[in-house]
């Protein structure tokens, strides 16, 4: 695992309490990609793991 993976893993993390309260610009992100690929599944542009 680089450290890049690292950084990004810390900070998804750091991320989960404000998409739980449903707030904040990546809980607006989320929210947006979810209803676009609800709506159009051609329009899915990140892997589900």
């Amino acid at each position: 695992m680089t450290q890049a993976d690292k950084k990004r893993i810390r900070a998804l993390r750091r991320a989960r309490r404000y998409i739980r309260a449903n707030e904040g610009a990546l809980a607006r992100v989320l929210n947006t990609y979810e209803r676009i690929a609800r709506l159009d599944p051609s329009r899915r542009f990140w892997a589900d793991q």
